[in-house]
């Protein structure tokens, strides 16, 4: 018998696997989704079984020096997955095999010799208490015959019950269940949730974890130990024991994609999944992304509403929006980032002892440099991007004062010139605000407040939001200053008013995804307030207050927003009604580049004549940001009802193509910039 190993290492382009003889009298013992140590170039080193066959190859073969018994094998789907996420998305499947193990367990180390002793798991469900419209998605959940669910609910309306009502239903059937999350370190209270619930059966995943740790975890899942798994993407490769059902909250949320090989969306792995073991998996939102909200109301998906804050009994309940046009503030002479409105608003709250949130999805002091002289703008040397000015950085939790310019793409920090590199005027303008700038003028204008601000400025580490976090909930501050990070799923039941500093940079941003976004992080981040039984108030500042998004935003009608959104798109042929292939061609010298970039796009151009396809097209355009981390950026989109077939024909005739460090495919991408 003989057995295909695959590494997580790249061989060659001829063939994924390598090809090793199972030990005489031991084929019983090897089976698909094994770990095993085999002998490679008199080296030792670990590779998954991937088939066992009894064809016997032509050259002379080498045996498995043994099987990794203390390893947590893959499963058959597993496998099947692999190869599944490998051909999906072009990608080698030794990068593919290195997202279904910690380094340890495919590295060269002696694998950890204890196995978790097996505890009977115990939870306490006296504080689950669904409402009635609660206790109907519940059932439904369970007795529908379709295996996807799209949760549809207002903020506030209390989907996180629903799911512990969901684990506790999946744990008495003796099964684990996935909860997945869009960023582990930004939900602290997820887990919380759940372990006033559940005890000590819940195993977090996430990036940040040490290897050493994200191992005892991956033992304890395999061993079926831990029951619940909550996690960001990457615990979808967890090695479960018998997985009952998948969760994806807030699943409209871009960091569900991955940005590097194998560039996956957690979504569709996700459904892929669920497909290969027969199980349900429930999406959650109160702003689903336009594909799965279509999907959910063609049929193909079950759709089901919580229209009621669980403090509420109308749905009238939800905040009041009001629109300023901040270009009627510039009439006024009114200058300050702050409209008359919101102003009187936050010194309200104040009184009143209520916390407010400010909201901008930008960092930073300012987010430029101006030569008013020559209109010369400090760019980064870098990346082709003006850099932002910073008048505090933040080390290690502690700020510290330090005018810097700093670069948000490859983190390059530069001092602050006060003559203008180009003329050498003095006449320097900063142009454009930042979380930072809105915390001074907050302080300046509000003394008496206290202000904490959260942003990737202020939470360099994972625990760092956390505390941020609880110190607001629990009332050591005021307002709460921050970009898109507080608006995912807080709950913060003293909040009552929103401020939005400025609703249109996301509109700015020419992709066909920008409505969406813009719509998305207003409603989430307005739905912080007003959660616990008193009439919350949003403000919106914008300069463009007759834009859809924002005034569907403003009137909480998701169906409003949708119907002009899927107007626009099927007029412009964009997802979901067609699909779309994003490949980006990056060199270090820019006319390598786009020459690269012109002959790609010929291969493919070519490739759609051949096959005749007239729904077929390719276009080929620079990246909105044309130099990156001194990288020049070239982009080809490719669409049509299957884009990928064209690109497996250039692949198939071109095997480097997937191969090249500088051609990225990106399959479904969540930007066409």
């Amino acid at each position: 018998m003989f057995a295909e190993i695959l590494l997580p290492q790249k061989l060659g382009r001829d063939k994924p696997t390598l090809t090793y003889r199972i030990p005489e009298g031991l084929s019983q013992k090897f089976s698909r989704g094994n770990i095993v140590d085999i002998p490679l170039r008199n080296t030792r080193l670990r590779g998954v079984i991937t088939g066992i066959h009894e064809h016997e190859p032509l050259y002379p073969t080498k045996e498995i020096f043994e099987l990794a018994e203390k390893a947590p094998h893959l499963k058959p789907w597993q496998v099947d997955l692999l190869f599944w996420i490998a051909d999906y998305y072009f990608c080698p499947p030794y990068k593919v095999l290195k997202l279904f193990f910690p380094t340890a367990i495919t590295g060269k180390k002696k694998l950890a010799t204890w196995i978790p002793d097996l505890e009977n798991y115990h939870f306490s469900s006296q504080n689950l208490i669904a409402t009635g419209e609660q206790k109907t998605a519940i059932e439904k959940i369970f007795t529908t015959q379709k295996q996807a669910i799209l949760l549809h609910g207002i903020t506030g309306s209390g989907k996180t019950e629903v799911y512990r009502r969901i684990a506790e239903k999946i744990l008495d059937s003796g099964k684990q269940i996935l909860l997945l999350v869009p960023e582990i370190s930004l939900t602290p209270q997820t887990f919380q949730n759940f372990q006033q619930e559940f005890g000590s059966v819940i195993a977090v995943l996430h990036s940040q974890l040490g290897t050493r740790e994200k191992e005892k975890h991956w033992y304890r899942i395999y061993h079926g130990e831990d029951k619940i798994i909550i996690g960001s993407r990457s615990a979808l490769f967890a090695p479960f024991n018998d997985l009952g059902a998948i969760i994806i909250d807030e699943e409209h949320e871009p960091s569900y994609k991955q940005d590097q090989a194998p560039r996956y969306h957690a979504r569709d792995v996700a459904l892929k999944i669920a497909e290969l073991l027969g199980i349900k998996i429930i999406f959650g939102s109160a702003t689903p992304s336009i594909e799965t909200y279509e999907q959910a109301t063609c049929g193909n998906y079950e759709l089901i509403e919580l229209k009621k804050r669980i403090q509420h009994q109308e749905p009238t309940s939800l905040p009041e929006i009001k629109i300023i046009d901040l270009r009627d503030e510039i009439r006024k002479k009114n200058f300050s980032i702050f409209s008359d409105e919101l102003r009187g608003k936050i010194s309200k709250k104040l009184e009143q002892r209520e916390q407010t949130i400010l909201f901008l999805n930008r960092r930073g002091a300012a987010s430029a440099v101006l030569c008013r002289e020559c209109g010369y703008v400090e760019k980064c040397s870098n990346c082709d991007v003006a850099m932002t000015y910073h008048r505090n950085l933040s080390v290690e939790s502690i700020t510290m004062a330090a005018q810097r310019l700093i670069c948000h793409h490859c983190g390059k920090i530069r001092p602050v010139s006060g003559t203008c590199p180009k003329c050498k005027s003095v006449y320097i303008r900063y142009i454009g605000i930042g979380t930072q700038r809105i915390e001074e003028e907050t302080k300046k204008d509000f003394p008496q407040a206290r202000i904490l601000r959260a942003d990737r400025d202020t939470v360099k580490r994972h625990e760092s939001f956390q505390i941020i976090f609880e110190s607001f909930k629990n009332g050591q501050a005021d307002i709460l200053i921050g970009t898109q990070m507080i608006g995912k799923g807080l709950h913060l039941p003293q909040v009552n008013l929103v401020g939005v500093i400025l609703a249109d940079l996301s509109l700015t941003i020419p992709d066909f995804r920008s409505a969406e976004r813009t719509f998305q992080i207003i409603t989430q981040v307005a739905g912080r307030a007003g959660r616990q039984g008193k009439k919350g108030e949003v403000i919106i500042q914008t300069y463009l207050p007759d834009h859809y998004a924002i005034k569907n935003a403003a009137l909480h009608d998701y169906q409003g927003f949708v119907k002009q959104e899927l107007e626009l798109r099927k007029a412009f042929h964009y997802p979901p009604f067609t699909r779309l292939v994003k490949i980006t061609i990056v060199d270090a010298k820019p006319d390598l580049c786009l020459k690269k970039a012109q002959l790609c796009f010929k291969l493919i151009q070519d490739e759609i004549q051949n096959a005749g396809e007239k729904s077929t097209t390719a276009t080929m355009y620079p990246a909105f940001i044309p130099k990156l981390q001194n990288k020049y950026r070239w982009n080809i989109l490719v669409t049509g009802c299957d884009p990928s077939d064209v690109i497996k024909k250039v692949v198939e005739k071109k095997p480097e193509f997937i191969e090249d460090q500088g051609i990225r495919i990106d399959v479904d991408p969540i930007s066409t910039v």
